[in-house]
């Protein structure tokens, strides 16, 4: 729902303007202005980025509505990934201030803050986010996999148990909570909520099984439905690299090595620093040593904490 706002208070907090533009002309200055940040972000432009979505901002003729809030978080992003952490978290700082029920601000200012290591800040961003979207599966579970993820495994527990306790008959209720189980390591609960989304028609249901039957060593099993899973799904990255992973344990080299770079290929989330260690043992398994070395010779640049694979180059320079 759109809603007034003080614009002087505004412009103060994030350098809103308003300008002499007719209503009609300032739109379409701010969607033109909108859309030139944008593709400044993709090709990591982010400093003319955040040049374009201010000027966007500056459009705003009497009010501020999804429009412009949207423009914000492109602003956020693109202050976050020129490497001016401090403006992101001012911007959804000032996005909390104009709705102070606004949990996807409150999620995104605590990851800042959680990457910062102000872990207080954090966790209570994170709480505050969840009270204002309790029955949100995706934040619950991005909650606690992010403050697993940093350590904090004691305030992230009770996001999984919240999960699992949202009602719900839909087949995305039923994967969602096998989700959280899983995380709980409760594979019996899980396989129960699981089997009712799939057979409820989930897909997502079907990866998440797929993990359970990994989890009990049943790699058969798991491999059968990440194979049907990939089939409709090829831009799941993890999907695509778990399936990867058993077909490199099982011997099938060549497969294996297909997903894997599958994965690779794709933009976004995904744990690059394991499929390209997977990608190079799948080269090395295939006897493939040119290949493997290359390889390696790029992973040991990128990744020089691992001692491991530094002597494993060491060992590849002699093939």
């Amino acid at each position: 729902m759109k809603k007034k706002i003080n614009i002087l208070l505004f412009a103060a907090v994030m350098a809103v303007s308003l300008t002499s533009c007719g209503k009609k002309e300032a739109m379409e200055n701010q969607e033109a202005y909108r859309q030139i940040g944008i593709n400044d972000m993709k090709e990591g432009k982010y400093e003319e980025a955040i040049d374009a979505f201010q000027s966007a901002l500056d459009q705003s003729v009497s009010k501020v509505g999804e429009r412009e809030l949207d423009i914000c978080y492109y602003k956020a992003q693109a202050q976050y990934l020129s490497g001016d952490t401090d403006a992101a978290i001012d911007t959804y700082t000032a996005l909390i201030n104009y709705d102070k029920k606004n949990a996807d601000a409150y999620y995104l200012r605590g990851s800042l803050y959680l990457l910062e290591e102000e872990n207080d800040k954090a966790v209570k961003d994170y709480e505050n986010a969840v009270k204002n979207d309790d029955k949100n599966y995706d934040l619950l579970i991005q909650a606690y996999c992010d403050l697993s993820d940093a350590g904090l495994t004691e305030e992230a527990k009770p996001y999984l148990t919240q999960a699992v306790e949202i009602k719900g008959d839909e087949a995305r209720d039923y994967a969602m909570r096998g989700k959280a189980y899983v995380l709980m390591g409760d594979y019996e609960k899980a396989k129960e909520q699981l089997d009712k989304a799939i057979e409820l028609g989930s897909e997502q249901a079907t990866l998440y099984r797929a993990q359970v039957y990994s989890a009990e060593g049943d790699a058969d099993k798991a491999k059968s439905l990440y194979e049907n899973y990939v089939k409709n799904n090829k831009d799941n990255a993890a999907a695509l690299g778990n399936l990867g992973s058993i077909l490199l344990e099982q011997g099938d080299y060549d497969d294996a090595l297909t997903y894997i770079q599958m994965a690779l290929s794709l933009e976004g989330d995904k744990d690059e620093q394991l499929l390209r260690r997977n990608e190079i043992l799948a080269y090395e398994n295939k006897k493939d040593f040119a290949s493997a070395k290359t390889k390696m010779e790029s992973y040991v640049a990128d990744y020089p904490d691992d001692a491991a694979a530094a002597r494993e180059y060491q060992f590849l320079q002699t093939r």
